[in-house]
Parts: structure tokens; C-alpha cells; sequence
């Protein structure tokens, strides 16, 4: 029996090796294209033009979209990126009032130390950032270059468009003229207090529009800084940079001190405030509140370095060795440059005050109509004359100076519907449509987890997962919430 088994095997030949080898190789090569390469190449195309996936992180929006909140954006709906450029496809539709939109933070810069000369943009790993490619290190620095948080995303509300005319009063919004009443989706106010900050002040402007010119010289500081922003939002491949000066009776003054500068404490004053205390080495006895007002020694040169580097370095660009340099950016906000200029011109008044109320005490003593006039033109002849403060702005484009800026794409104003927790455009100023990156479509997954019970590098946690999921949520049309 033994030997008929071994008569009816099939002998195995050299070549029937090679021919089973090759069917084996060709299988997993076609097993790999398949399971492997072709759903991963179908999947980066669909994230680079169709979709955008975006966690929410903080509570602007609330309760509207909730932290935790994982969503879905449409990127083909105002325009996919082009691969390698800073181009875009044409857009279905322009953003709308009324949309949720996704886009990218205009208060950090695009390219690491806001240089697009020095890097070049690699790639973008998703979740772990940003590549870029320094033409210039440092010794001893790699030439790559890490962008691990940034340039960050946003998600917002778009409360107005070019052309409309935005103010905020007491906390509400107006858009040409109408006082919204309202907040869409299901937003809040939340604030029992109303100050002068950016959140619940801001006089009426124009939200501008392709073609409009904007003068430098015209604009308040703040908006400056909101121009700054617009000109780098449109102008990705060039430097931006914003030039302060002080002159004092028309010479340059700018390490001058001011000795009784008044900073509004404020939730976007925040590194103003930091700096204050710094450098009076002050200690307040009582606890201070949004709203409230101190005063001391500050010097110009802080503002003026703060707005020619328009981002804070978190991490020190000098750090040597390693694979990649890690880079990281707080931005500055704008509205200190108001503080800037308000005490800037208390500095002009003083004076001129001073001579006008003693020109008044003289006449009143004298008693006589005639010789009051004569008194108080002579008081105020004989005053000196108070130096006169003034600030210098240059802002240049690639290194050309900048006396006006034609508007090239669309504007939109963006506020949160938390209105009174959102930094949003009453702080940052516009966002041009270049910077929109999807519209919020719908919420995919939603996990609530504040209390942080819940932890992945503890399996102890893993039993409360079920119970962090906000079931009702998961799949909501995000325009149909309200």
C-alpha cells in the first residue's frame, strides 16, 4: 500500500517550485494593491478634495457643536486645495451668513516664523502636522522642520460678508444697522458684565470687498493689524511686516517708557498684562476682574517688537541637534495696538488741559469779563508747548513699503455662537476666502469626556467608553441643528 501512495504523488519538479513561487508573489502583490494601496490612495485623494475631518476643542461654538464633537467638513464646496501650490479649485458656492465654516486661524503664521522664503512646505501628515523644509538652519540645526499644532484650524459662524457694515454694542451684533437679536443654531450669551472690550464693543465698519482700497494712514492700529492679516491671508508666498515708531516732537523715541500706561484687564490683553507686571514687579492686594483698569511703567519698544513679529515663538528657535526642529506660535493680538494708541494720545492732552483750567482759575479770581479773555489768552500763550507724541506705521509687502492695499478676494467676518467665550473676528479681524477650508456638514462621533474619567493608556477606564458617547448626536446635519 505504501509503495502505490508514493506511485500516485505528483513529483515536485523545479520548475512546478518556480511556477508556485510566482503565483504566491503575484497573489500578495494583488492582495496588497488591493486591501492596501488603493483604498489608501482613494482615501488621501477624498481628504485632499473632498472632505475634512475636524474635532471641536473648545466650547466657542457651544451648544451648538460641543467639545467633543467630531465633524465632517466639505472642502470642494468653497474650493480644494490644489496639491503643491497655494492655489485652489473654484468654489460651488461662496461662503454664506449663516454657514459653519472651518478655516484656517489667520493669528498664526503659514510657514514657520512667518517665512516663506526661508521653508518650504512639505507636507501636511494629518494629525501630525505639518512638514516644512528650512533652506536655512542654524549650526548644528536639521533642515527639517516640525509644525506639529499649526497652522491650527478654527471653526466658526459667518455673521456677515463683504460689503455689510458690522458693529458690536453691549455684547449684540449689528449687521447693517439691524440689531441681531438672535443667535443661530443654539447659541448663547452667557455674561452678566459688559466692558469695552473687542468681545462686546466695536464701532461700525465696513467688511471690505474685492477692488476696495484701503489707506494705511487712515486706519486705527487695530485695524492695521486686521490689514496685516488680510494682505498675509492673500499673499501666501510673501513677508508681511508691520513697522511701529514713536516720535516724539518728530524724532525717533522708541525705547521711551510710559509712565502711567493703562492696560484694560481683559481676556485678549493677556501678554500686555503679563509684560505689566514683569516690569513693575507689582502685587495686587485684591483679586482683579475683567473689566478693571491698571496703570504703570511700560515701554514702546514691547509693542514694537510684538507687532514686527506678529507670533510668539513657544519653543526656542534656536534649539540645536535632533531629526526635525519643533516649532510652535501664540499670536498677538491686535487690540493691544489700541491700548498703544489710546495712550499715545493721552500724551498729546495733559498739557493743553493743564493750560485751560489754570487760564480758568486766573479769570475767575480777576472777576472782570475783559480781563478774563485777556487772562486766559495769556495763560494759554504763556504755557510751554508739551512735546507732541506720534506713531509711525510702515507696512510692507515682500519689503515694499505699503501706502494702500487693494482688496483681491472675498471677506467674511466669523464669531462663535457662544459669543461671550469665542475669540473669533471681533479680535482677529477677517477671514479671506482663501483661508476657508471646508463647510461643517455633519457631526460623525461625539464624545464627551470633561471630567477626563476616561483614559486609553488605562484599560481600568476602557468599561466607561459606552457611557462617554453623546449617542443622540452621532450622525446630526449640522445646518439642521437649532
Amino acid at each position: 500500500m505504501e509503495q502505490n501512495q508514493e506511485k500516485t504523488e505528483t513529483p515536485k519538479t523545479e520548475t512546478g517550485k518556480t511556477e508556485q513561487k510566482c503565483l504566491t508573489a503575484k497573489s500578495v502583490i494583488k492582495g496588497l494593491f488591493r486591501e492596501i494601496i488603493v483604498p489608501v490612495a482613494l482615501a488621501l485623494i477624498v481628504i485632499q478634495y473632498v472632505i475634512q475631518a475636524f474635532q471641536i476643542p473648545s466650547g466657542s461654538m457651544e451648544d451648538t457643536l460641543k467639545t467633543g464633537d467630531f465633524l465632517l467638513g466639505l472642502k470642494f464646496t468653497y474650493g480644494s486645495p490644489v496639491p503643491f501650490s497655494n492655489q485652489k479649485l473654484p468654489t460651488i458656492t461662496d461662503p454664506k451668513v449663516g454657514d459653519v465654516a472651518i478655516f484656517r486661524y489667520p493669528g498664526e503664521p503659514e510657514y514657520p516664523d512667518g517665512n516663506p522664503h526661508r521653508y518650504t512646505h512639505l507636507f501636511n501628515a494629518l494629525m501630525l502636522g505639518n512638514f516644512y523644509w528650512d533652506h536655512q538652519p542654524e549650526e548644528g540645526q536639521p533642515h527639517l522642520v516640525h509644525y506639529a499644532d499649526g497652522p491650527k484650524d478654527y471653526i466658526k459662524r459667518c455673521v456677515a460678508v463683504s460689503g455689510d457694515t458690522v458693529a458690536v454694542h453691549g455684547g449684540r451684533l449689528f449687521v447693517n444697522g439691524v440689531r441681531q437679536d438672535t443667535i443661530p443654531g443654539r447659541g448663547k450669551w452667557t455674561s452678566p458684565v459688559r466692558t469695552m472690550s473687542p468681545r462686546d464693543e466695536r464701532e461700525a465698519f465696513v467688511v471690505p470687498s474685492v477692488g476696495d482700497t484701503l489707506y494705511v494712514d487712515s486706519l486705527s492700529l487695530d485695524k492695521v493689524w486686521w490689514l496685516r492679516s488680510l494682505i498675509a491671508q492673500e499673499n501666501p508666498n510673501d513677508s508681511v511686516r508691520l513697522d511701529l515708531s514713536l516720535l516724539k516732537d518728530g524724532v525717533e523715541t522708541n525705547n521711551y517708557d510710559f509712565e502711567n500706561f493703562r492696560i484694560p484687564v481683559e481676556n485678549d490683553r493677556g501678554l500686555a498684562i503679563n509684560e505689566f507686571f514683569r516690569r513693575n514687579r507689582m502685587v495686587f492686594q485684591q483679586r482683579l476682574t475683567q473689566g478693571d483698569t491698571i496703570s504703570g511703567v511700560m515701554s514702546f519698544a514691547y509693542f514694537k517688537e510684538m507687532a514686527r513679529i506678529c507670533y510668539l515663538p513657544m519653543l526656542d528657535p534656536h534649539a540645536k541637534g535632533g531629526l526635525t526642529r519643533q516649532v510652535s506660535y501664540l499670536g498677538f493680538e491686535g487690540s493691544m495696538l489700541q491700548d498703544l494708541e489710546d495712550n499715545v494720545n493721552a500724551l498729546n492732552v495733559p498739557a493743553e488741559v493743564a493750560a485751560v483750567d489754570s487760564a480758568a482759575v486766573d479769570s475767575a479770581t480777576a472777576n472782570v469779563a475783559a480781563a478774563d479773555s485777556i487772562k486766559s489768552d495769556s495763560a494759554i500763550a504763556n504755557v510751554p508747548a508739551s512735546p507732541r507724541f506720534e506713531i509711525r506705521r510702515s507696512l510692507t509687502l515682500d519689503g515694499k513699503k505699503l501706502d494702500y492695499y487693494v482688496v483681491q478676494t472675498p471677506q467674511y467676518f466669523m464669531m462663535g455662537d457662544n459669543r461671550d467665550n469665542s475669540a473669533d473676528s471681533r479680535y482677529w479681524g477677517y477671514v479671506s476666502l482663501r483661508n476657508m477650508r471646508a463647510k461643517a456638514f455633519v457631526i460623525y462621533f461625539s464624545f464627551d469626556n470633561d471630567d477626563e474619567t476616561f483614559s486609553l493608556k488605562n484599560p481600568f477606564t476602557w468599561w466607561r467608553l459606552p457611557f462617554k458617547i453623546r449617542w443622540s448626536r452621532l450622525g446630526k446635519m449640522i445646518h439642521l441643528i437649532d
